[in-house]
């Protein structure tokens, strides 16, 4: 069953994980500043990949 309650994938009150939401970035509703990303998104996890891939050459070119 689908939930139209986007409010189901918060834990912490800081992560956001929900499979069924297609958004990539999450504004956060408890404290009204700031984004988070849903670990739930497959995209999430290629964009932080290839993120951590770019500063380990950086890091090692310099």
């Amino acid at each position: 069953m689908k939930s139209n309650n986007r409010d189901d994938g918060w834990l912490t009150r800081r992560l956001y994980f929900n499979r069924e939401d297609k958004r990539i970035m999450i504004k956060r509703p408890q404290s009204g500043l700031g984004y988070t990303m849903n670990l739930g998104n497959k995209w999430t996890w290629i964009f932080n990949i290839i993120f951590v891939i770019i500063i380990i050459i950086l890091v090692s070119v310099l």
